[in-house]
């Protein structure tokens, strides 16, 4: 009897959500807000970093939803007018930043084109083509005149700085005033995947909440959610071939980058049986001399995840490769040349895209020259 009437009568505790937003993840996170959020002691400045293409962004609109359209337990109302004006980035109380080419330089249209774009797809890259972007002072001092006016509809304002690390110095500063004395009725959400680049001052003053990448099957969800028409027999190796980074498989559905990968495979291959250094550009030049920038640095990246999953093999760390369609090649060229300094090719990897990062670095395949060389060098060491 006791037993059902605890059953037909459930209180609140046991009725209370686990989590506010299962579709954005990170349930261990969300615990631990629904946990402050129950208690009424949500902290008014959050920084939510980790590697890029984790989710951060979407969480964090997510978390505005729950503090404007939750009851106190933490159950979100969905149909909420609020709920869908905080999803579509339209909340008089919620403003959503991110960097931006100079505002000078920006047209309206531009910066509502991106804002809508994200809106459809927080998951997404705004890259406004290419050009530089960063937070500047304006857009801080906007913040900090808006943070002083009441409320329109919802219960807190929140204000969401996506890549905050974009911040430049003078922008940085002012954020800190707000945060050293913000209204009552405020939250601020920083996100970045460049933690080391925020101020001291600015981290001391927010929660910090790290985040880890998401599982396979949860980006597969995410990823179906939002492009529906996506390949479903190659969609896990393309969220494999990302490095498991949301925004770069949603960059990698517009392009036909299977084929980039598998030229990376080739060139490895043909540096393999070489022999003679002075032949490395009759090699290189056919696959990357019509390469722009990012096309070489997908190259680089290819290689960079080949490698990486040898070093995964030869430590037996890893269960999960990055290629694991092509797990059978990778342990025959790991059976091929087993004394190879794996550890020292990665370091050259990553140098190259290093360099290529690098605007005063004009010519792509120069870096790429260069890279086979010092591969060819490892690989002949490594045969000795």
């Amino acid at each position: 009897m006791n037993s059902a009437t605890v059953q037909d009568n459930p209180s609140p505790a046991d009725t209370a959500p686990e989590t506010f937003a299962p579709e954005v993840g990170h349930p261990h996170l969300q615990a631990r807000i629904l946990r402050s959020y129950r208690q009424g002691r949500l902290p008014h400045a959050f920084l939510f970093h980790g590697p890029e293409g984790c989710g951060k962004d979407a969480f964090a609109i997510a978390l505005a939803q729950l503090v404007n359209c939750a009851d106190e337990q933490g159950l979100v109302n969905r149909q909420s007018p609020q709920f869908a004006r905080i999803a579509h980035l339209q909340h008089p109380d919620c403003k959503f930043i991110f960097p931006t080419p100079a505002e000078s330089n920006l047209k309206d249209e531009e910066l509502r084109a991106a804002l809508q774009e994200k809106a459809a797809n927080p998951y997404r890259r705004v890259t406004f083509g290419g050009k530089n972007r960063f937070i500047g002072i304006d857009t801080i001092r906007e913040l900090k005149r808006e943070a002083r006016f009441k409320l329109y509809e919802g219960r807190r304002k929140v204000f969401i700085l996506s890549e905050a690390e974009q911040m430049r110095t003078e922008a940085a500063n002012a954020l800190l005033k707000l945060l050293e004395e913000p209204p009552a009725n405020l939250m601020l959400i920083l996100t970045t995947a460049r933690i080391h680049q925020i101020l001291p001052t600015i981290k001391s003053r927010c929660q910090m909440f790290r985040f880890s990448r998401l599982p396979l099957d949860h980006i597969v969800d995410i990823v179906k959610r939002y492009a529906p028409d996506a390949d479903d027999t190659a969609l896990p190796t393309l969220i494999r071939l990302s490095g498991f980074n949301i925004k770069r498989t949603f960059d990698f559905l517009e392009k036909d980058v299977l084929p980039l990968r598998d030229q990376a495979v080739e060139l490895l291959r043909k540096i393999v049986v070489i022999h003679k250094a002075q032949e490395l550009m009759e090699i290189i030049e056919p696959v990357a001399g019509q390469r722009d920038r990012e096309e070489a640095r997908l190259l680089l990246w290819f290689l960079l995840l080949w490698f990486q999953d040898i070093l995964h093999l030869q430590r037996q760390t890893h269960p999960v490769l990055f290629n694991e369609d092509q797990r059978e090649t990778l342990e025959k060229f790991l059976t091929f040349l087993p004394h190879l300094d794996v550890a020292g090719v990665v370091w050259e990897i990553e140098q190259a895209m290093r360099e290529l990062q690098d605007p005063r670095n004009l010519n792509p395949l120069l870096i790429l020259g260069d890279l086979a060389i010092k591969l060819h060098r490892q690989i002949k060491s490594a045969r000795k």
